[in-house]
């Protein structure tokens, strides 16, 4: 996603999908010069590319050592360098890729930016709260038994601090169309597993091609929801394959902690293979705590 880099401090800034720029403490990124306005500039993702606009400022918004007019927007290429009234404030957009979800912390004022697609809160080793796109292309939020859609802005409270959620527009169907159909429902998972069940070879194959993960102790948890799923092959299915959350924690000797935090990390080797809806990879039930897998094409076998 899209970051800026400050040149006074070397900072690295991620960029949501909107950044206001300002001695103001309630802008995203908080200036501390005099010369400075209260809300002196903003960058906000635009289409496919990120746009500066100064706000009216007393002493400029400077792009590329040009001033711009009050009001003024302009589109930022990658490499590009503004300031905010001079030199002393100065910001270079060192990626311009769009922006992925995040969510600011109101107390601190820190973005959190999603990982793979997937947003954690209220961080990678607490993954109480997750916030990704479903497959339908709509934001949803996941916690417990609570799977329930979101929007952008909207303020969540996790962890005993209130997050705001940056979402960009949904882009499942630009994804879809260009990403060759690396999505959870094209693709073939292959379990193979050891005769102690000590250990799990996944190996995801698409059109012929096999990829093996890295082996993963969580891998065993695909294991036994893959095995629910191919049990209930004389249901529906809507109701096929679903397994209590407390009857699965019994299953693995876990508790419901550690599996969230296993399912965070199976989601996240998904995504890094390049499965857009890799969230999809376990899904919970809404209100009921049952979770399944979300492959539809799988299979266990024997090392």
């Amino acid at each position: 996603m899209g970051t800026l880099k400050d040149s006074t401090t070397g900072a690295c800034i991620t960029l949501g999908t909107r950044c206001l720029f300002g001695r103001h403490r309630a802008c995203d990124v908080c200036v501390d010069e005099p010369r400075v306005s209260g809300e002196h500039a903003s960058l906000h993702w635009v289409g496919d590319r990120w746009e500066l606009r100064d706000l009216g400022s007393r002493n400029g918004t400077f792009l590329e050592g040009r001033r711009l007019s009050p009001g003024e927007r302009v589109a930022l290429v990658r490499g590009a360098t503004f300031s905010l009234a001079g030199p002393s404030a100065a910001f270079v957009l060192e990626d311009a890729d769009p922006p992925g979800a995040a969510a600011r912390c109101k107390a601190s004022g820190e973005l959190r930016a999603a990982s793979g697609g997937i947003l954690v809160l209220p961080d990678e080793d607490r993954p109480l709260v997750s916030v990704f796109e479903d497959s339908a292309g709509e934001w949803v939020l996941e916690t417990g038994d609570e799977v329930r859609p979101v929007t952008d802005g909207e303020v969540i409270h996790v962890g005993g601090d209130a997050f705001e959620l940056v979402l960009p527009r949904s882009e499942t169907e630009t994804w879809q169309s260009e990403s060759g159909g690396l999505v959870l429902e094209s693709i073939h998972l292959r379990l193979s597993v050891s005769a102690d069940e000590e250990r799990v070879r996944a190996t995801v194959v698409l059109r012929g091609q096999e990829t093996t993960l890295p082996l993963r102790t969580y891998h065993y948890l695909l294991v036994t929801l893959a095995r629910a799923w191919l049990g209930g092959s004389d249901k529906p299915a809507a109701q096929r394959g679903w397994v209590d959350r407390d009857v699965l924690c019994r299953m693995l000797a876990t508790d419901a902690n550690k599996l969230n935090v296993d399912i965070h990390r199976a989601r996240k080797q998904f995504a890094a293979l390049g499965v857009l809806n890799a969230a999809g990879i376990v899904e919970r039930r809404p209100g009921t705590g049952e979770l399944r897998i979300g492959v539809r094409s799988v299979e266990v076998t024997r090392m």
